[in-house]
């Protein structure tokens, strides 16, 4: 019988791991571009190449508000506060959240297995490079604050919330978000020893989970962890894939650097092949840390 690894930290990444980002993301942005269309008298393909500038400008292709920044806000109403923006196109952002707390879900099984994984003693945080604005809300909506211990995200940029921050949206992000560089991004192997050392774990005892070969599974290689490949999550809509990349953020040199990763990491195995979450309960053995002082940094605490 084979050997399951041990395992005394689990660090997963978030979209497309724990939810499906892009089956929710995408209809609700072009519903909130739809609706936008109408309040801007703009066409919609005009609005669509603006916002993927403003993506292109914060290498980010979820960036909030980012359609108080198109060129085409500023035409129709022109020297308004964001405030004021936020206002006049809030039947478009109401669109965008209605399609979003219709289909943003965990995938089946991820709460219970992260329960599981918990009680066996095991410290779980989440990593990602989605900004800290929409990680942590997400975290929230899912009530992924009640299951990871912390979670480490790159610190937003660019036009804040125009109405501010809400209170416990600042309150949960100050206590138990590890705040990122802006400029964070996979593979980073020094993120994963820093994780490591956060929670008193070695490399070698530590699993990360996601979606990519490329920058999770070879962020794992490179730094010495267990890797656990969500298959699951690689797969993708191709209408729905097609409509990310019209407004994507990537330019050349992001498509360069994806060729290059891709050649780095030709030939890279994951320590295991998930078709769900939950087979992580079958393929690895789960036990308590040595130091189990950073469980008082619980996002439940």
């Amino acid at each position: 019988m084979t050997t399951r690894h041990k395992i005394q930290l689990v660090i997963t990444d978030l979209d497309n791991t724990l939810y499906d980002w892009v089956a929710f993301f995408v209809p609700a942005f072009y519903r909130m571009v739809d609706c936008a269309v109408g309040i801007l008298e703009v066409d919609r393909e005009k609005l669509l190449d603006e916002l993927k500038a403003v993506h292109q400008n914060y290498h980010n292709s979820e960036q909030p508000f980012a359609i108080l920044e198109t060129p085409s806000v500023a035409q129709r109403f022109p020297a308004k506060s964001p405030k004021e923006l936020r206002r006049l196109l809030d039947e478009a952002f109401r669109a965008f959240n209605t399609v979003r707390n219709e289909k943003l879900r965990l995938y089946p099984g991820v709460a219970s297995t992260i329960r599981k994984i918990r009680d066996a003693g095991t410290v779980v945080v989440g990593h990602t490079e989605a900004k800290t604005t929409n990680s942590v809300y997400r975290a929230q909506l899912l009530g992924l604050d009640q299951l990871l211990m912390k979670l480490y995200a790159p610190q937003a940029v660019g036009l804040e919330r125009p109405d501010g921050p809400r209170a416990d949206f600042q309150e949960l992000l100050n206590r138990c978000v590890r705040i990122l560089p802006p400029d964070h991004r996979k593979p980073d192997p020094k993120v994963l020893s820093d994780i490591c050392s956060d929670h008193h774990v070695p490399l070698e005892h530590s699993l990360y989970v996601g979606d990519s070969l490329t920058r999770d599974v070879f962020m794992a290689r490179k730094a010495g962890a267990r890797s656990a490949w969500a298959h699951y999550g690689s797969v993708y809509d191709e209408n729905l894939w097609h409509k990310l990349v019209r407004v994507t953020h990537w330019t050349e040199d992001d498509v360069e650097r994806e060729v290059r990763l891709r050649t780095e990491a030709a030939g890279i195995q994951p320590d295991a092949e998930l078709k769900g979450f939950s087979d992580l309960l079958q393929l690895f053995e789960f036990g308590e840390t040595h130091d189990n002082s950073t469980r008082f940094n619980a996002f439940s605490a």
